[in-house]
């Protein structure tokens, strides 16, 4: 990476360095400096005090702080509504850390010793995707606005399959047969109008999570590791993040969220069982799980459409509604 090409316009955003050991500290400082307005602090306390006084567009925050931890720091920033970026750089990270730090919405987590292109990489695309996150949001807002008309859902969707396109064409794909096929076994069950919309949108975002992981994650195509599986699971949190100040209906916002629970409570991303998960996150859920068979993501390959059935069959109960697995078993041929 040339570090002159990737220096950020002026006026230059400020990054929060938190760091207690000198050396990792005026490592981080000299990588950084040429190209962004720095604050560096040695602890939890005091990274909070200068929150509070002025704003911050980035934080670099080692895990292990004297006295309040980096995780702890990282939860109550979050708690405080805070929405700024967050890099984790750390020489103690574990598994664990890494997927809490994720859920808390970290941009990354580097491993000490870290490598300045790497470095300069990350924050520059941290940077990157913060501007194409806020362009999404104002697309977002918009066919919020347009859901809100009276015959402007089509229109919406229509919209979001180009972004979604745009993002990956494959999402573009599987959010169009996830609607198809939950609108299919909407058309059987005793939905009004307005439940069948909710469907219908919330079918084509469900993924939206997705647009803040990196393609590699999503395409499908190679067995993952279990870092990276777990970062995937994190989309349905994500999602919801990306459209909770948004003017979507809440039982779109439920489908966003729980479209990968599980009816026997073994799903994700808070374990929900039977009829604690949303009834339409749960047609949703069976309408996602149904393409990821056909087209082959959960299965050695992809399943003709009457083995993707029976497969359905014998998930009632376990991971779907018992009754809606029956019932799309009966109207998908």
């Amino acid at each position: 990476m040339d570090p002159t090409a990737s220096a950020p316009p002026s006026p230059q955003p400020s990054i929060l360095i938190v760091e207690d050991e000198e050396g990792p500290r005026e490592s981080i400082k000299m990588v950084l400096s040429p190209y962004f307005n720095l604050i560096t602090v040695d602890s939890a306390e005091v990274a909070l005090e200068v929150l509070k006084r002025q704003p911050i567009d980035l934080i670099t925050l080692d895990l292990k702080l004297p006295g309040q931890q980096g995780i702890d720091l990282l939860q109550n920033i979050r708690q405080q509504g805070k929405e700024v970026e967050v890099i984790i750089i750390t020489g103690y990270g574990t598994l664990q850390s890494a997927m809490e730090a994720i859920r808390q919405g970290v941009a990354a987590y580097i491993l000490k010793p870290f490598n300045v292109t790497e470095l300069l990489a990350v924050v520059d695309q941290t940077f990157e995707r913060r501007r194409r996150m806020t362009s999404l949001q104002g697309a977002l807002q918009a066919f919020g606005n347009l859901w809100s008309g009276d015959d402007n859902l089509q229109s919406a969707i229509k919209n979001f399959e180009t972004l979604l396109e745009a993002k990956n064409p494959e999402l573009a794909q599987h959010s169009h047969r996830v609607n198809f096929y939950s609108s299919l076994l909407a058309e059987h069950l005793k939905l009004s109008a307005e439940e069948k919309e909710y469907i219908q949108l919330g079918a084509y975002i469900h993924d939206i999570g997705k647009f803040g992981i990196h393609n590699r994650l999503i395409s499908g195509d190679l067995p993952q590791p279990e870092q990276d599986q777990e970062v995937v699971k994190c989309h349905p949190i994500i999602g919801v993040k990306m459209i909770q100040a948004l003017p979507f209906p809440a039982p779109v916002s439920q489908i966003i969220h729980s479209h990968h629970e599980r009816y026997d409570g073994t799903g994700y991303p808070d374990g929900l069982a039977g009829d604690e998960i949303p009834y339409l996150a749960r047609i949703v859920g069976l309408a996602n799980l149904f393409d990821h068979l056909v087209v082959g993501y959960e299965s050695q390959g992809p399943l003709a459409i009457p083995e993707a059935r029976e497969h359905i069959r014998r998930e009632a109960g376990k991971g779907i509604d018992p009754t809606l697995a029956d019932l799309f078993a009966k109207v998908v041929w």
